[in-house]
């Protein structure tokens, strides 16, 4: 009983532990951004309610709540959807809904793990500031709709990645009820409704797997056309990105955050500051919203897909290897396809200036690219490096906090220079621009050095 459930969490473990052994300071490092991001969000919930700052409770508990539900929907994409393990597990004589359940049964308890580990980890840290702590109630339906998020998280993954797509409406509806609602009371009685809907999608598990197994087997017939080496590596790379048709993707993210980076910019500190503080940082928080909308931008179009760059060819990666060409070929190729990638933020330029104006509008074009350029330079090797070791989400945060950093003081030291009407920032830009591209194309350099070391397959595991 719950065999498959018990191998699973067996081998997510041992691969857990051979990661960390293989990418220690990666781990460590990981960890302590995970660390410092929670005792971040402990000390700005102490300075909100020093400061007797209002904030809508449940807006916390709705991202949360999306957050476990968009990592559960995920966690069964990689352990079953898309898992050739999974071959094995569903090859034996034993019902397939079991199985999957199993699978999904794993996923709440690692995920109910990880919710109470850092949720105390939250409430120890707001314990040592002092703050009165006396809500267990809220905590425990707060942890009761954790789990209801999980299981809608798991059957939207199965229907999702389906033929009959249709089969979500009942889940999205459910969701909105949850959002119209605005009761954490509420949302936590419904849990033997999202019980029983995740088990009605279980009825009919294999549907999703043996789509997106299709979808594998015909999405390389395509024609084969002669090009040059680094035309075919260029070509290869947008023909992925298109066919998951990630560039609309980008595009509409790109005009959305731009619709909310100017909203905020208007109306951004009358919604979140209270009126004896506004002064304070009327001239710094519209700064900083237009700085985190650029930010947004940046991570979604340019670290996601430098990333996938090299993390996606785990399978391939011995082909590569073995082409009779140079590695900086194999570089330059892949990465030149995130040329087409940086044309879908300039939406957010166009659709920006709407609520700024124009005056800043050359400035932004040179932050934004400045961005993507050092966004590139961090990603690219860092990508080389880990490539095979499905530490992408890993990757993801390093990448993301070390953007922050440099980004931050980038655009503090540049803001400060262009407050200055006796100094000419121009001369600056170009120099800073100039010394991203020698240092692109030493990142290049130092990725195609990487690539020549010798690459070690993870070893693969069964149900």
């Amino acid at each position: 009983m719950f065999e498959t459930s018990r191998l699973l969490l067996t081998e997510i473990t041992r691969n857990l532990r051979r990661k960390m052994k293989s990418s220690p300071i990666l781990y460590t490092f990981f960890s302590a951004m995970i660390f410092f991001s929670i005792v971040m969000f402990a000390f700005l919930t102490f300075f909100l309610l020093h400061t007797k700052t209002t904030f809508n409770f449940m807006d916390v508990f709705y991202a949360v709540f999306f957050l476990l539900l968009m990592k559960s929907a995920t966690d069964l994409h990689t352990h079953f959807i898309t898992a050739p393990e999974a071959s094995y597990a569903l090859s034996i004589q034993v019902a397939h809904r079991k199985t999957v359940g199993e699978i999904v049964l794993t996923i709440l308890l690692i995920n109910i793990g990880l919710w109470f580990s850092f949720s105390l980890l939250y409430l120890l840290v707001l314990s040592a500031l002092r703050v009165p702590l006396n809500y267990p109630v809220e905590y425990l339906l707060f942890s009761i709709n954790i789990m209801i998020a999980i299981l809608l998280g798991c059957s939207l993954s199965l229907h999702f990645f389906s033929l009959k797509k249709y089969r979500m409406i009942p889940t999205l509806v459910l969701l909105m009820f949850f959002w119209f609602s605005q009761s954490l009371l509420f949302v936590a009685c419904m849990l033997p409704l999202a019980v029983l809907h995740c088990t009605w999608s279980l009825s009919h598990p294999l549907e999703s797997y043996r789509f997106v197994k299709r979808k594998e087997r015909t999405k390389e017939r395509t024609q084969v056309h002669l090009r040059g080496s680094l035309q075919t590596l260029f070509y290869r790379e947008v023909t992925v990105i298109w066919r998951e048709r990630l560039y609309f993707s980008f595009i509409s993210m790109s005009i959305t955050t731009a619709l909310g980076t100017g909203y905020l910019y208007l109306y951004g500190t009358d919604l979140f500051m209270p009126e004896s503080i506004q002064k304070l940082v009327s001239g710094f928080l519209p700064t900083l919203f237009v700085f985190l909308g650029c930010y947004i931008v940046i991570m979604y179009a340019a670290v996601f897909p430098a990333l996938n760059l090299f993390l996606t060819e785990e399978k391939t990666m011995w082909i590569l290897r073995n082409l009779p060409i140079k590695n900086e070929t194999i570089i330059y190729g892949k990465t030149l396809a995130l040329s087409l990638c940086f044309l879908t933020t300039l939406p957010f330029l166009a659709f920006v200036p709407i609520f700024l104006g124009i005056d800043d509008l050359l400035f932004l074009l040179w932050f934004l690219g400045f961005s993507f350029f050092a966004a590139v330079i961090i990603a690219v090797p860092l990508g080389v490096k880990y490539v095979g070791k499905k530490s992408d989400i890993l990757l993801l945060y390093s990448v993301a906090m070390i953007l922050f950093v440099l980004l931050s003081i980038v655009g503090a030291g540049m803001n400060l220079l262009r407050s200055s009407t006796t100094i000419s920032i121009l001369p600056l830009c170009v120099l800073l621009l100039l010394l991203e591209l020698s240092a692109l194309f030493l990142s290049l350099k130092l990725s195609a050095r990487l690539l020549s070391f010798p690459f070690k397959k993870p070893a693969g595991y069964s149900l």
